[in-house]
């Protein structure tokens, strides 16, 4: 084989793996955009309901008559400003969130500049350090969905935890070689799937 042809081999390497992680982030995103949707929707409607012209009550009495009635039936605010005013939203999470996701980023150029084109670095070493930039993309999702959860601190530590556990085991193997951290990396992913259960409760 021609060192060009190598060298084709390794882009085409890269551009699958871009692929897959570009792939799964929009996957997450759109999970999240899902599940905004499902919290917003049930405050649009008591708007719509209760607007004069709309078929709703008429007169600023009724109007606030009907938004206490619809928020006490929802959970809503008794002014009816905002359903978000209610959810454990835990905004820590999400600046946690933010510097995961630019730390996944930095972490994933490295990869493919770095790690992914030398030679001497064997398949099995590049594997985990893929897999660890997969997951950490993952888990800095996982993190701003856990904003929003019932239990935004039980699931965002779990999530953060994980994350650090598994994804630190990997990089680790992936950067140096060296597999005696990878015994940790199942402790992280048992963590990982407890803190997406923890979304349902």
């Amino acid at each position: 084989m021609s060192q060009s042809d190598s060298s084709s081999d390794k882009t085409c390497d890269v551009c699958v793996w871009v692929f897959k992680t570009s792939e799964t982030m929009v996957q997450s995103i759109g999970d999240i955009f899902g599940q905004g949707y499902q919290l917003i929707t049930p405050f649009l409607r008591t708007v719509i309901e209760v607007m004069p012209g709309t078929g709703g009550s008429n007169g600023n009495g009724k109007v606030q008559k009907e938004i206490a009635k619809k928020s006490k039936e929802l959970g809503t605010p008794k002014n009816g400003k905002s359903i978000v005013a209610n959810l454990p939203f835990n905004r820590n999470f999400v600046r946690l969130a933010g510097i995961s996701g630019a730390l996944a980023v930095g972490l994933g150029a490295y990869g493919a500049h770095v790690i992914m084109i030398k030679e001497n670095i064997p398949e099995g070493q590049k594997h985990s350090f893929r897999t660890a930039n997969m997951y950490h993309f993952i888990g800095t999702f996982g993190l701003v969905a856990s904003s929003l959860s019932r239990f935004p601190i039980l699931s965002g530590a779990l999530m953060a935890i994980g994350t650090t556990v598994f994804c630190g085991a990997c990089y680790y193997h992936g950067l140096t070689g060296d597999t005696s951290a990878n015994k940790f990396a199942p402790f992280g992913g048992t963590t990982l799937i407890a803190a997406w259960l923890s979304l349902v409760l």
